[in-house]
């Protein structure tokens, strides 16, 4: 059987945040029988690769599911709550919804095929769900030398979420995506225990929060819980929150703060022994600040070509810095133990750990270096022909009323100025983007 190209028109209100229109968003459908549309783009490359233990954020059984969600990582710290809701909008409107299906279903067979349990969600950075997306592949505990046939997840999802529209394009140029709508943002905060007790990012002004805050990063003193450079998607935002911190210093700070600055990247021009950039095997990473382009200056109006700049780098090449596997799980808990003392993490991670009543805060950065990241949404081409309807209500769903779930986890709503972007190909295979406000 050939499936056609359907376009799915969703309409879109935004409980209180944000009204807009309707947004037209075309896919190819693929049921499950594989046979794919003329327009379906073909799977290709190898599989995306996540070792074992960090499969926690895999949920349902893409085997049974009637809408599969590769979601950016970081929504894990709401997304219980946003599929409850989704269940109770789900029986609201005549369906049969299994309403302890989230959190608590029954541990039998049974149980587990009811609606209301009929997903599959993975929360995992969206840089790994894009290689999953464009191989139709997850490899699962392969480095491990004795696991000879790696368990495998082989999924087409319905719909896929980002903070980074390169990944979209990348997905685009391939195919698999036509349309990229925002809905919620996020940003980031150096968490803290709860008394702020090494005294991160103080100050009377602005100015001087980011002065501070930048010399406390690298002050050998100070223990830092930073993410993991290689399998994390947020290190890229921390890294150009860190550039900024360091080009404020040297625009607005005083010769000593400068001149401090200077000093103390210095000292971690290189790794240090005993640092997570001495340590970790089986990266190609360059932790030489010096010919690492993310960590030093060139072509600047004001500032001196070669000029050491603060990045993740500097920060990994510090000989008391952790670097995390799991950053949401690792952070928290070694700043709760003593054990660190502060980490860049996601607004709503700090959020989750302050609603759970751990003793942990947060000195957040100031817009103008820590800008917000905007999460888009889009369908797949690779959605299952009957999972159009679910996905299309979801969609919707997650631009509507789940945006006060999203706000109360630490999310911010959109302002109304963001831009979603179309995708198309020329007639020499070039990627054609369409921005517009939806």
């Amino acid at each position: 059987m050939r499936l056609k190209s359907k376009t799915l028109t969703v309409a879109i209100s935004l409980a209180g945040v944000l009204c807009v229109g309707a947004a037209d968003l075309a896919y190819a459908g693929k049921g499950k029988n594989k046979d794919k549309d003329d327009d379906a783009p073909a799977v290709s490359g190898n599989c995306a690769q996540l070792s074992a233990d960090r499969t926690t954020e895999f949920h349902g059984n893409p085997n049974t599911s009637s809408l599969n969600l590769a979601m950016a990582g970081n929504q894990w710290v709401v997304f219980n709550k946003v599929m409850q809701a989704f269940n109770e909008k789900r029986a609201a409107q005549g369906e049969n919804i299994d309403l302890s299906a989230i959190g608590n279903q029954p541990r039998t067979l049974a149980g587990l095929r009811k609606k209301g349990a009929d997903y599959f969600i993975e929360l995992i950075p969206p840089g790994q769900e894009r290689n999953q997306i464009k191989s139709g592949c997850m490899l699962l505990g392969n480095e491990d030398d004795r696991n000879f046939l790696p368990t495998s997840v082989q999924v087409d999802f319905d719909l896929f979420t980002s903070t980074n529209f390169n990944l979209m394009r990348d997905l685009a140029r391939s195919g698999f995506v036509k349309e990229a709508v925002p809905y919620i943002r996020n940003q980031l905060t150096l968490m803290t225990n709860a008394a702020n007790s090494a005294g991160i990012g103080t100050g009377a002004t602005q100015g001087e929060v980011i002065v501070d805050a930048t010399l406390d990063l690298l002050n050998p003193g100070i223990r830092v819980s930073e993410v993991d450079h290689i399998n994390e998607g947020i290190h890229r935002g921390i890294n150009a929150m860190y550039q900024r911190m360091d080009e404020f210093v040297r625009l607005n700070g005083s010769a000593s703060d400068i001149s401090a600055l200077d000093s103390a990247l210095a000292a971690v021009s290189t790794p240090q022994a005993g640092s997570p950039a001495a340590t970790r095997t089986g990266v190609s990473t360059n932790f030489d600040l010096s010919t690492n382009a993310a960590c030093h200056y060139t072509g600047h109006a004001s500032i001196a070509d070669g000029t050491l700049r603060l990045c993740e780098f500097a920060i990994l090449n510090k000989a008391n810095t952790h670097e995390t596997r799991v950053h949401h799980v690792e952070t928290p808990g070694r700043i709760l133990a003593g054990e660190s003392d502060v980490g860049p993490v996601w607004v709503s991670e700090l959020q989750l750990a302050v609603n759970n009543g751990d003793a942990v805060g947060g000195s957040q950065m100031p817009d103008n270096v820590n800008r917000p990241v905007v999460y888009s949404i889009a369908f797949l081409t690779t959605m299952d022909d009957d999972h159009q309807d679910l996905a299309g209500d979801f969609f919707n769903f997650i631009r509507g009323e789940a945006q006060q779930i999203y706000i109360d986890g630490g999310f911010s709503g959109l302002t109304g100025s963001e831009l979603a972007e179309r995708y198309s190909l020329d007639a020499n295979g070039n990627l054609v983007i369409q921005t517009f406000t939806p």
